[in-house]
Formats: C-alpha cells, sequence, structure tokens
C-alpha cells in the first residue's frame, strides 16, 4: 500500500508510487517449480503474480526509490 512520507531527496510530502520487482521469493518459486517438473512455462508462474514479488516505493516528484519491501 502507498503511504505519507517525507523524501529525503526532494523535501516534499508525498505519497510514494509502489511498483512490483521481482525479489528473492519469485526466482525461488520459480526454480521450484522448474525443478519439480513445470518445464512448459508454468514456472514463470510467481511472475505474474503481484503478491509473491517484491514491492519498490518511489517517490513521484523526483522519481527516486524511497524503500523497498522485500518478501523473503
Amino acid at each position: 500500500m502507498p503511504i505519507n512520507y517525507l523524501c529525503p531527496y526532494c523535501g516534499n510530502y508525498v505519497v510514494t508510487v509502489t511498483t512490483p520487482i521481482p525479489g528473492v521469493l519469485t526466482w525461488l518459486l520459480c526454480t521450484g517449480l522448474f525443478v519439480f517438473g513445470c518445464v512448459l512455462g508454468c514456472c514463470l508462474l510467481p511472475f505474474c503474480v503481484d503478491s509473491l514479488m517484491d514491492v519498490s516505493h518511489t517517490c513521484p516528484v523526483c522519481r527516486r526509490e524511497l524503500f523497498r519491501f522485500r518478501r523473503l
């Protein structure tokens, strides 16, 4: 969820922009599915599920990453 935050780079009080990005959990699930036989593209399913990805919070004014929520 986006949060209200004071950007340390531009000094504005902003609501962050959230973006899902692949993280360690996503890659581990993909590798695990591949090892257990999902070789025809099913192993890429974790990259389509936002709840399995890390979340990057960025400032909408200066576009710099403020912090990242890591699932694992």
